[in-house]
């Protein structure tokens, strides 16, 4: 009889900003599950995670509002930010756990701590946080500590590029540093798990059910910039993370299932981010009406991706955000669906191609 080799103990480490990094882990580590060959440890200082960490394992990106960058208080964030604790304790969970082998999502950290421990760490993202903090520091002319601040980020670079590899997600933007094997992997999302009847039923909302519904959603910020009700055309409705104010517009809670809104909405407002994107696409390509992040570099990789891999993307421009008046885009968001079509894509056979993708990166990590 032959002897079941025990699972590979894995730590996941995820960064805390925002809601894309947390779920897109969560859905990858779900389709690993399934051949039960790992046990993974979750290492988080997010407020997702039902035991985040007391300390935090990088430096925060702040933002005013879900498409604005504070990049004073980024900075600062920075400049503060000590790494000592989190090296002493996850160097110290990494042994007592007896940890093979690091993901990361996508802060440098863990890097660092898989060489300090002797064991290989793959990278998941489209971006790392180094290129993401240069953009931020080039882009201030007032900054008054350049030097100190060139010399953390350049110490970040320093730790990607100790990764064993970097599977890399569609919607990319260049690594800054070298070293590490870069494969490409397909994207992989959650998925609409009711009908849309069902989901405007569990939100109590059946009366929008006759109605042309826009979900208006920025990946789980809260803060808003807008000071009144939007306007929508005749026939439309709103779902917002933000806004209440029936017989248009019902607020829902951030912990909802967002696929499932995906899949019951006709069009969909927000952020370029990486997990409304796969999501957007995943859940019957819907149509999206995004509002410009000029500060976050990240934004020029996903806008190409989608630009190239859905074909139904709206600008709107935040001063028109802000105004309020959003029923020129929805119309202009209503006719590239009729522009535009796409063909069907077998998700499945993609999830199975990142396992793959996976299995193969880690093993040759392994080894």
């Amino acid at each position: 009889m032959s002897q079941v080799s025990p699972p590979l103990q894995i730590a996941v480490y995820i960064a805390a900003h925002g809601f894309g990094h947390f779920t897109r882990t969560l859905n990858l580590l779900s389709l690993l599950s399934h051949s039960k060959k790992y046990n993974f440890h979750i290492r988080t200082s997010s407020s997702l995670h039902t035991e985040p960490l007391a300390y935090a394992l990088h430096p925060s990106i702040v933002q005013t509002n879900p498409y604005q960058l504070d990049a004073e208080q980024s900075l600062h964030s920075l400049a503060n930010f000590d790494p000592s604790l989190p090296l002493a304790e996850e160097t110290k969970f990494l042994k007592e756990h007896n940890i093979q082998a690091i993901i990361a999502d996508a802060h440098s950290l863990p890097c660092l701590l898989a060489q300090t421990v002797g064991i290989s760490s793959i990278l998941i993202t489209n971006f790392t946080f180094d290129s993401i903090f240069q953009a931020i520091l080039d882009s201030d002319p007032t900054c008054t500590n350049k030097a100190a601040l060139q010399l953390k980020i350049d110490e970040m670079t320093h730790q990607y590029a100790l990764a064993h590899s970097v599977i890399r997600l569609p919607g990319h933007i260049s690594f800054p540093f070298s070293g590490p094997q870069i494969i490409d992997a397909p994207m992989h999302s959650r998925k609409a798990l009711q009908t849309r009847s069902e989901t405007l039923a569990g939100l109590g909302l059946q009366c929008l059910e006759s109605k042309k519904i826009l979900l208006n959603c920025f990946g789980g910020h809260n803060s808003d910039s807008l000071s009144g009700v939007p306007k929508l055309p005749e026939g439309w409705a709103c779902i917002s993370q933000t806004i209440h104010s029936p017989p248009l517009f019902y607020k829902i809670s951030h912990n909802v299932y967002m696929p499932d809104l995906i899949g019951a909405c006709d069009v969909v407002l927000g952020k370029l981010g990486w997990g409304t994107c796969s999501e957007v696409i995943g859940n019957g390509y819907k149509p999206f009406i995004y509002v410009p992040r000029s500060a976050f570099i990240e934004e020029a990789g996903l806008l190409r991706w989608m630009e190239s891999a859905h074909r139904r993307i709206v600008r709107l421009e935040v001063d028109e955000y802000e105004s309020m008046d959003w029923r020129g885009a929805i119309g202009e968001a209503e006719k590239v669906v009729t522009s535009s079509s796409v063909s069907a894509k077998n998700w499945e056979k993609d999830d199975a191609e990142l396992v793959r993708i996976f299995v193969d990166a880690l093993e040759g990590a392994l080894n």
